[in-house]
């Protein structure tokens, strides 16, 4: 959000201000509509390109951009109200810099992009004999650093309708950092390693044990037996489904997470049943309080997990906030307690523009605990 609020024009409004208020010190020039009506659509081209890399979230792009559009401003505005002329060289110095920082940008960005050289003994498509992960049995392949298929074999090739793989991003077969995925009614662990700059994946087929065992746990613990809500093993499998879901399409996720905090005073014994008690009254506002497409997991630990798709940021917090607002009930039930409660919430937005694993989801969500209810 920060970065949105430096947008040119919001940066130009003072500077032109400033400007005119200091005009008259030397002639001013006057530069006529032609001209304007030029230096207004170059700065809109500035805008948008400086907005677009605030959503490509391309950050090493906005200062040049901020340079170039602010020092065009400063120069013909200088000029019009007659500022003094060191005035106007300033800005032509900071649009200068501002576009040779984005040429230099640019071109070791093409310099980066150029095709990468075919490993020795492959072709270009990556299908010749001498492949180094041709002979492996497993399923394997190979990308570079930007996620993009370069070499498969064909025990990958046969897991995929229709077989092509090579030039498609990873991410359209599964989510790198899972443990397991599933490929041609199959369960697979995946590992990776790096290999020659590039990135190596092989698939190993679960065990079958293996497989019913799980599919038997998590069928068995959907639901958390003493809050009602979703379990903390359905949850180690939900929330990389969200995630890898999220960013496979682009789409909005967002965590709330509420941590329940008894305090006693010295002296007073353990009240296992009064702590119970709230926790399953809590639980069951926060199942009423959200809407059915959200999703709240009882965690342990006194700690509840609520998913929301689809949610942009603001909707999270607004959720938090619902959610401190406990019904009186609630209330009386908390001050009838002999030991304090306090309940935190924290809350994290995922925009979908790159991975994340549950683990960096449930860290993040944790750091931001500390809002409080009152």
């Amino acid at each position: 959000m920060s970065a949105w609020i430096t947008l040119p024009p919001f940066v130009s409004l003072p500077i032109a201000v400033a400007l005119f208020f200091l005009g008259g010190q030397s002639a001013p020039l006057k530069t006529g509509a032609p001209f304007w009506a030029l230096l207004m659509t170059v700065y809109f081209v500035l805008c948008a390109a400086y907005a677009s890399a605030i959503r490509r979230k391309s950050f090493h792009l906005l200062y040049p951009v901020q340079l170039l559009s602010q020092g065009m401003i400063a120069t013909v505005v200088s000029l019009e109200s007659g500022t003094l002329p060191i005035i106007s060289w300033l800005g032509v110095l900071s649009a200068v810099s501002g576009a040779f920082i984005l040429l230099n940008h640019f071109l070791r960005e093409k310099k980066q992009s150029r095709e990468i050289p075919p490993l020795p003994g492959c072709t270009p498509n990556g299908s010749t004999a001498g492949q180094r992960i041709a002979n492996i049995p497993l399923p394997a392949l190979t990308t570079d650093s930007q996620g993009i298929v370069l070499e498969r074999n064909d025990a990958f090739a046969s897991l995929i309708p229709g077989g092509v793989v090579t030039g498609k991003p990873v991410t359209d077969f599964f989510i790198p950092g899972e443990d397991s995925v599933s490929l041609g009614n199959r369960e697979y662990t995946v590992f990776q390693a790096p290999l020659d700059g590039l990135f190596f994946f092989a698939l190993v087929e679960l065990p079958k044990q293996r497989k019913k065992s799980a599919t038997a746990r998590g069928a068995v613990s959907l639901l958390d037996p003493a809050t009602g809500l979703y379990s903390s093993e359905y949850a180690s499998i939900r929330i990389p489904e969200e995630l890898s879901r999220a960013f496979r399409y682009r789409r909005w996720l967002c965590g709330v997470l509420l941590a329940v905090e008894y305090t006693y005073i010295p002296g007073l014994n353990y009240q296992e049943e009064k702590e119970s008690s709230f926790i399953e009254a809590f639980s069951a506002f926060v199942r009423g309080a959200i809407r059915d497409s959200d999703m709240a997991f009882y965690l342990g630990d006194r700690k509840i997990l609520i998913l929301l798709p689809e949610t942009p940021q603001q909707g999270a917090k607004d959720v938090s906030l619902k959610l401190m607002d406990l019904p009186e009930s609630l209330e009386e039930l908390k001050k009838s307690f002999p030991f304090s409660v306090e309940i935190e919430y924290g809350f994290v937005y995922f925009s979908g523009n790159y991975p994340m694993t549950k683990d960096q989801f449930l860290e993040k969500l944790q750091s931001n605990l500390g809002g409080t209810s009152e």
